[in-house]
């Protein structure tokens, strides 16, 4: 039976350390409902974040705020706590109904010494769902990889908190959902130039001091930057979404992909016509609300593509249909320009 504070579910979660893998794999819990006890060697949480970086490069009110957040969902802290042997784990594991390992990198024969199995860089874990050998037990962050990244840290909590969350619900234990994904790869030469356009020329911005941050100002100057290498339609594109059903991977097929090509001059959207699947929703669209130019289907077999005819551009296509395209197009290949 659980001795601690229980919420909606009647479960709970001892998490073994409060950096940001701890903390971030408490958050989800509790949102999942979850209790959750963190428990650290350190007087207070927050980990690395707190006693190996430097004041001046993240201020520990920043800090401090960050953690406040995942307080306020009701996490119970019990600091100065060591768990280093199979003694304390076995008690966690008595008490709770699961274990999450996410300590610092552990030194030789430490791991041992809790009864867990040891793997190249630190606890041996399955990749995809964090389990370790001993049922109920789950680890990530520094104690299974040597990265040393908080970023890393964070989606490791992030993912064994989905793992947990399934292990206490009684299902099957298979990890976060991978959502079907595609990269376009390395740059090629004459795209470069096309990249570049499409973010502001203007130059880097640093601030003066570390951990201060940037200005409004200053943040909006240096997120204009931004080349938009990214898909602008990743939540709702009918492609990755049928591609995921279906169990599609995207590496079966080899083929030259399409050059990066993006038609910027209407006012409101952009077009990139590699990422278009030749659906034809926009050339209907067009000829239904009574575009004058519209778009058509150019080229034949697989060199098809969807283009305003004339080679005009997007601007002389598509001017009163605009709207309509982008919300109809599945894979954001029409998109808004903001």
């Amino acid at each position: 039976m659980c001795r601690y504070r229980r919420r909606r579910t009647g479960k709970c979660v001892a998490i073994v350390g409060a950096g940001p893998a701890g903390l971030a794999a408490a958050y989800y819990l509790l949102q999942a409902g979850f209790a959750c006890t963190v428990f650290d060697d350190h007087e207070q949480p927050g980990g690395m974040l707190r006693y190996g970086v430097p004041e001046e490069e993240l201020p520990r009110d920043v800090l401090d705020m960050e953690i406040a957040q995942i307080e306020k969902l009701g996490f119970k802290f019990e600091g100065k706590t060591r768990i280093d042997n199979s003694a304390s784990l076995e008690k966690l594991r008595e008490d709770f109904n699961a274990v999450f390992i996410a300590f610092g990198a552990l030194e030789a024969g430490q791991v041992e010494a809790m009864g867990l199995k040891t793997g190249k860089n630190g606890v041996e874990i399955d990749g995809k769902t964090y389990q370790t050998n001993l049922p109920g037990v789950f680890a990530g962050g520094d104690a299974v990889r040597k990265r040393k990244l908080t970023v890393r840290a964070v989606a490791d909590g992030k993912e064994a908190a989905e793992s947990i969350s399934q292990y206490l619900s009684g299902e099957a234990v298979t990890g976060p959902a991978k959502p079907f994904n595609t990269r376009i790869g390395k740059i090629k030469k004459d795209e470069k130039k096309q990249f570049a356009a499409c973010g502001s020329d203007a130059t880097r911005v640093t601030v003066s001091k570390k951990g201060v941050g940037f200005t409004d100002e200053q943040a909006r100057q240096e997120a204009a930057r931004c080349l938009h290498c990214d898909c602008r339609k990743a939540d709702s594109c009918k492609l990755r979404q049928y591609a995921y059903e279906h169990c599609a991977h995207p590496t079966r097929y080899k083929s030259e992909r399409r050059l990066f090509i993006q038609q910027a001059q209407h006012e409101k959207i952009i077009y990139e016509s590699g990422k278009c699947i030749d659906c034809g929703l926009c050339v209907q669209i067009a000829r239904e609300t009574g575009e004058e130019l519209g778009l058509t289907f150019i080229g034949r077999g697989f060199d098809v593509r969807v283009a305003v005819p004339f080679e005009s551009s997007i601007a002389d296509g598509l001017k009163h249909s605009a709207d309509k395209c982008v919300a109809a197009c599945p894979t954001g290949a029409l998109a808004f320009a903001k």
